[in-house]
């Protein structure tokens, strides 16, 4: 190829295409939003104009538990989103971890959500005349396209460890040498014992947050913690621990997408703009963190108590009989079952 016609510096290719895919994550994560949002406002609208059993379908509380978990959704999605954007137009050199987050929770997000809004509708969905059958089909795809999301979720939990990871490898190096290296030693020890006994500060303006903001930095620090025990577990065989793997990563997402969505409340009732309206999306937030702050601490129990031996017994058997429950060779000959 001329020289003339190479895009950017020579070398720096691979760059320039994680870049690229950087960008299209980030794009999920707003085409997401809309989604959500036009998702919630055909719920809400035929919430409120269907009627059963004398009462609109939005007057029955589990119709009211989808609506307010879509409420939440939507309100999360753009406050990640928004946050993520803004990593990229303030020129960081890395944020492809967050781009990931983003891509992986949204589009599973937004899937969740178009299927309650489907359910609100019923039949109707169905019909080709409705939008919501169309959304149905074209949301499944973001779960595949710029990075499958199974892969994003094992790249998410090995480039989020990969810090801590370095950093207990100094030490193991450190210890072989302890004499030589105690200063090292000392202050690599004094950092993980910290980040383990501490919380971190999560900071925020609105005094009505400070819990929310509390609890939020003790999951980060039961995160860390579960992260180091993993290493120290698992060392080198993490990168085949796609169980484990899993866990953690669900658990950074929820982090990720507490913290924006914290951030995003704490400015809105700060500003004068939007404090006036703060009881009509302040419910959706701490909706949202509410459960999100129970999704994280179910994913960091599973690492201490999950079914992975089960798991991966009924897949073995499944892939050598075919997918068959009950292959012909293992049933028993009916003459021979005692009555």
């Amino acid at each position: 190829m001329p020289k003339e016609n190479i895009l950017g510096a020579p070398g720096k290719g691979l760059k320039v295409a994680l870049t690229v895919l950087d960008f299209g994550r980030t794009t999920f994560g707003a085409c997401c939003t809309g989604a959500a949002k036009t998702c919630l406002r055909l719920a809400v609208e035929h919430a409120n104009r269907r009627r059963q059993f004398g009462k609109t379908l939005g007057e029955f509380e589990l119709i009211k538990k989808k609506i307010a978990r879509m409420a939440a959704g939507a309100y999360s999605l753009e406050a990640m989103t928004t946050v993520t954007a803004s990593l990229i137009d303030r020129g960081l050199e890395d944020y492809m971890l967050e781009t990931a987050m983003l891509k992986v929770f949204s589009t599973e997000a937004l899937w969740a959500m178009v299927n309650d809004a489907f359910q609100v509708y019923g039949g109707a969905a169905y019909f080709t005349d409705q939008p919501l059958e169309r959304m149905l089909r074209d949301a499944r795809i973001n779960q595949i396209g710029e990075g499958a999301n199974e892969v994003l979720t094992s790249f998410i939990a090995l480039v989020g460890m990969r810090g801590p990871g370095m950093q207990f490898q100094g030490l193991m190096e450190s210890l072989s040498r302890p004499w030589s290296e105690f200063r090292k030693v000392w202050l690599i020890g004094l950092d993980r014992v910290t980040t383990a006994v501490r919380a971190p500060d999560v900071p925020v303006r609105s005094p009505e947050l400070k819990s929310y903001a509390t609890r939020l930095g003790e999951l980060i620090r039961r995160f860390n913690v579960e992260t180091g025990r993993t290493l120290i577990r698992h060392r080198e065989e993490i990168l085949d621990r796609q169980y484990v793997q899993e866990r953690l990563a669900r658990a950074a997402m929820e982090l990720f997408a507490s913290a924006c969505t914290l951030s995003r409340w704490d400015a809105e009732l700060q500003s004068p703009r939007t404090a006036a309206s703060a009881p009509g999306w302040a419910g959706a937030a701490e909706y949202f963190l509410r459960g999100s702050f129970r999704r994280t601490r179910r994913s960091l129990a599973e690492m201490n108590d999950a079914d992975d031996a089960v798991v991966t017994a009924a897949a073995d058997w499944m892939l050598k009989h075919g997918g068959e429950l009950n292959p012909k060779s293992q049933i028993p000959n009916s003459k021979k079952i005692p009555n």
